[in-house]
């Protein structure tokens, strides 16, 4: 058995959502599997999968050990791999649910303390503490590139850059249904309530919400679904799982703002969405950084889950023409 106290991130989310990511090593069949049998309890109550927890909240799972032995981050299938580094910067492939730094959820592996330990045991060269550090976040259950800067110097111009958008993010995601257009730029409102954890997209300027811009090009139909590549222009909260689900085509996987029946007929446990290409189109100074100037950096390859595999995407469908 195993018992967990709801942290308030996870006020209002679904229970099937928040065991996914509470027990990454076990098979999601294994977890409806527990449900159908009445296992879980939330406050010593049986629930269903569509249960929404609240903040506090104790949950149960009765689940045999064999299952529950997998180790952390198992799920995510493989550990974080270094894509390039040079003296200034390092890009990692980061698996689908591992989280880019610690939260409460003390998880075994963590994408910047991987970093740090892979740089200081390959060899003796000095680091700041806390370095290499995170330039920006993608979600635990993202996949895709993440940098990191090597010193304090490089991460204040690499985080100048993202705030003035001089950093350019292309995702691959697969989502339920077609966009009208084959390729668009969508505008938007985004209005985080940290109450309930999640963002709200509104077509028009409300109080309290950001400006949001999201470009997008359908690269396969695939039936009712669409492998879609997308180009952050602004970098918000759940950004682009928002703002596709608020256009009708939610992300595969995405037990927030997706559709959970679908997901749970396809087996996926993780949101079809992976950071593919960062590219530096810098259009003010750099100082020491000026050699990325319009350079590309460019994962190699996606670990997409079975259930989006069958879908009829190929193994390099997800690079993208530079």
């Amino acid at each position: 058995m195993r018992q967990f106290t709801v942290q308030p991130r996870y006020n209002q989310k679904r229970i099937d959502t928040f065991l996914f990511e509470m027990l990454p090593g076990v098979n999601a069949s294994v977890i409806y599997k527990a449900f159908r049998k009445r296992s879980i309890k939330v406050n010593q109550k049986r629930v269903k999968e569509s249960h929404l927890l609240a903040s506090g909240d104790i949950v149960e799972v009765y689940i045999p050990d064999e299952y529950l032995k997998t180790s952390p981050n198992k799920a995510a299938g493989k550990l974080p791999s270094v894509v390039y580094e040079d003296d200034y910067i390092i890009a990692v492939s980061k698996p689908q649910g591992i989280p880019v730094h610690r939260d409460e959820n003390q998880d075994q592996i963590v994408l910047d303390e991987w970093v740090q330990d892979y740089v200081r045991k390959r060899n003796e060269a000095n680091y700041e503490k806390d370095f290499p550090a995170l330039c920006h976040r993608i979600d635990r259950n993202t996949g895709g590139l993440v940098l990191l800067s090597k010193d304090a110097k490089t991460l204040d111009i690499m985080q100048e850059k993202f705030k003035n958008h001089e950093i350019a993010k292309t995702y691959i995601c697969v989502v339920l249904g077609t966009p009208e257009k084959k390729s668009g730029t969508l505008e938007g409102y985004l209005k985080k309530d940290s109450s309930k954890s999640r963002v709200f997209i509104y077509d028009h300027p409300v109080k309290n919400a950001d400006r949001i811009i999201t470009r997008y090009r359908v690269k396969k139909y695939l039936g009712k679904f669409s492998l879609l590549e997308v180009e952050l222009v602004t970098g918000k909260t759940h950004q682009i799982r928002a703002h596709l689900a608020h256009i009708g085509c939610p992300l595969l996987g995405d037990g927030k703002y997706g559709k959970n029946e679908v997901n749970k007929a396809l087996g996926l446990k993780w949101q079809a969405l992976w950071a593919v290409k960062v590219g530096f189109p810098f259009s003010s100074p750099s100082g020491h950084l000026e050699y990325l100037k319009n350079k590309t950096i460019a994962l190699p390859e996606i670990s997409w889950e079975e259930g989006i595999k069958n879908l009829g995407i190929s193994d390099d469908e997800h690079l993208i023409q530079v």
